[in-house]
């Protein structure tokens, strides 16, 4: 709608997970970083979390992208594991690997058994990536555990990636048996003010456009009422922008954020402080 107003090909702040648009903050490179070092390494458990909007689908799914271009690595992702019964998420893994199923879940556990063997004895490395972990329910923990069993004297022949909201750290801090697997923990936490602006200025750029038309306080604001979360800092983004296309303004200041952010319902814009406060009482 307002691409064209502001010289843009394309949205820069739409929350569809666009590989192009992903930008690698510190945290997030190096939370790539571990986890790649982990399946490489063939260590078997790596654990991302953190607060809902902090990029971890984001990660997936640039992971799963860096493992499908290879023809040593053999991947697959599943979204929200633990809706499904752990016969019934063990049947859904071997469909993402094109492993048939047996009617008993024992048998479809040693038809994978074998799958994964021989993946190893033709030195592919297998990785199975878990998105909304938080969702995983005992059972399906259970058969989590098992799978890690599956295994040479040196090395996992399964790699199992867990990205989830905080509460899958809660949940694997109530399960030692489990939490003692896991090599890698990856704790993903909101951007810093540098972070939030470089995000806009290298999504503005993807979009097709030079400099981003947000002021300084503008930024300010967005970081602040956007609490630094990637998801929550386009969606201001794109509302204002949306806004400031409305109202014919070339420039996107600090009240145009607010006013976004009003219209969001996020809760501190309905208390603006600094400067825009100063100007919304006169």
């Amino acid at each position: 709608m307002y691409e064209s107003f502001f010289g843009l090909q394309e949205r820069p702040f739409s929350i569809s997970p666009d590989p192009r648009f992903f930008f690698l903050s510190s945290q997030h490179k190096e939370a790539l970083a571990k986890c790649q070092y982990a399946v490489q390494e063939r260590m078997g458990l790596a654990v991302i979390y953190g607060d809902i909007g902090t990029g971890k689908t984001t990660i997936a799914r640039r992971l799963f992208q860096i493992f499908s271009d290879k023809p040593d690595y053999r991947s697959a992702m599943i979204i929200s594991p633990g809706l499904k019964t752990e016969n019934a998420l063990l049947r859904e893994i071997m469909k993402e690997f094109g492993v048939p199923t047996k009617r008993a879940f024992a048998d479809s556990r040693t038809a994978f058994q074998a799958f994964l063997a021989q993946q190893f004895k033709e030195n592919r490395t297998v990785i199975l990536m878990l998105d909304e972990a938080q969702s995983i329910r005992g059972t399906n923990f259970e058969l989590i555990r098992g799978l890690l069993n599956f295994e040479t004297d040196r090395q996992k022949l399964l790699n199992i990636i867990l990205l989830g909201q905080n509460e899958l750290a809660r949940k694997l801090d109530a399960r030692p048996e489990l939490k003692s697997r896991v090599t890698i923990f990856g704790a993903l936490t909101s951007l810093s003010r540098q972070d939030t602006e470089q995000m806009i200025r290298f999504r503005y750029r993807v979009a097709g456009g030079e400099e981003p038309p947000f002021t300084e306080p503008a930024i300010d604001a967005v970081f602040r009422l956007a609490r630094g979360l990637p998801r929550m800092v386009c969606t201001v983004c794109d509302t204002a922008l949306t806004k400031a296309f409305a109202r014919r303004k070339r420039q996107v200041g600090d009240d145009t954020i607010v006013a976004a952010a009003e219209e969001l319902r996020l809760p501190e814009a309905a208390v603006p402080e600094g400067p825009v406060a100063a100007r919304r009482t006169r």
